[in-house]
């Protein structure tokens, strides 16, 4: 997607607890972007080709979109390709665009390429700015990616040479091991536990709530016949078809050392389950480039399974003690 970004490297010790004293190891903050909205899926602020934007911020969504309706709008100009979508709703078609600038945090990107497609979010605006689109994996997969929600920001940073970090954060934190898709390496699985069953379900910011498929549900024990008892909502997908949700109250979701007892979510004839954005507006969460774990942590009162981590003192300074 970026073909051109222009930035300064900064070692930031106060921000990771490993800065390299031979200096090998550069951080380079891409960006501190405030996130414009209270509630549901994190939305920052861009631009494109000068024009104010916004953009909804999505984990769970391979290629970085536009809405085609603001493709003329912005001054993005067709390559004429095309390419084939598959998503919750299931497979769409999207055309490749281009715009000759964003500006996204502290960045200056030339020459970006968008997938233009969707069209649900398409004329909603916040503060007056409108939402063209999405951040998906194919940006985010090249950074470190920290998701702090209770205090309105998304931060990115790209890190090089650097070992052993962990974020430097007040308090204890918790790491969750993920996996990875072999088909698409830029899904986030994290196994969790629904009425004590092991799943997976890939971390999307984009998806509002977490969303559990009919398929594991029935391996937590739930039937078609207690799914018929439910309350049904109504989803949207990414060809916009409408994907019918059963609200169901389970006895107890688990990731990590997080557990919640009674939760009701959303289950759907889909292909994933998907840990939604709720959850991260409940917890900080920083997601390391390279994809062997996420570490965590509560914003309120909770009492963990497991012990929590803390940055490594160093006992002469305390420079990597957690602050």
């Amino acid at each position: 997607m970026l073909r051109s970004l222009r930035w300064s490297l900064l070692c930031i010790p106060f921000v990771l607890s490993a800065c390299a004293e031979n200096g090998s190891c550069t951080i380079a903050s891409v960006g501190d972007m405030p996130v414009l909205n209270e509630q549901g899926s994190p939305i920052v602020k861009a631009s494109i080709n000068g024009h104010p934007v916004a953009f909804i911020v999505d984990t769970g969504s391979l290629i970085t979109a536009i809405w085609p309706q603001q493709v003329d709008k912005l001054g993005l100009y067709s390559t004429f390709r095309q390419v084939q979508l598959r998503g919750v709703g299931g497979d769409t078609l999207g055309t490749v665009v281009t715009a000759r600038a964003m500006g996204l945090g502290a960045a200056t990107v030339s020459d970006v390429s968008f997938v233009s497609v969707g069209k649900m979010m398409d004329g909603r605006a916040i503060n007056g700015i409108p939402v063209a689109g999405l951040l998906g994996a194919d940006f985010l997969s090249s950074y470190d990616v920290v998701f702090d929600l209770p205090n309105h920001q998304v931060n990115l940073y790209d890190v090089r040479g650097c070992k052993g970090l962990i974020p430097r954060w007040s308090g204890g934190f918790y790491s969750v091991p993920t996996d990875e898709d072999h088909i698409d390496q830029t899904k986030i699985i994290v196994r969790v536990k629904l009425d004590g069953h092991p799943m997976d379900a890939i971390l999307d910011s984009g998806a509002q709530h977490t969303l559990i498929t009919t398929d594991d549900a029935g391996g937590a024990g739930v039937t078609k016949a207690d799914l018929a008892k439910d309350h049904k909502g109504i989803g949207f997908g990414i060809d916009d078809e409408k994907l019918v949700r059963f609200m169901h109250r389970f006895e107890s979701f688990q990731i990590g050392p997080f557990h919640f007892e009674h939760p009701v979510m959303s289950v759907s004839e889909t292909d994933h389950s998907l840990l939604g954005a709720e959850f991260l507006r409940r917890h900080r969460v920083w997601i390391p480039r390279a994809r062997n774990e996420i570490f965590v942590q509560p914003t309120g009162p909770f009492t963990p399974i497991d012990s929590p981590a803390t940055a490594p003192a160093d006992a002469a300074s305390g420079r990597n003690k957690p602050e």
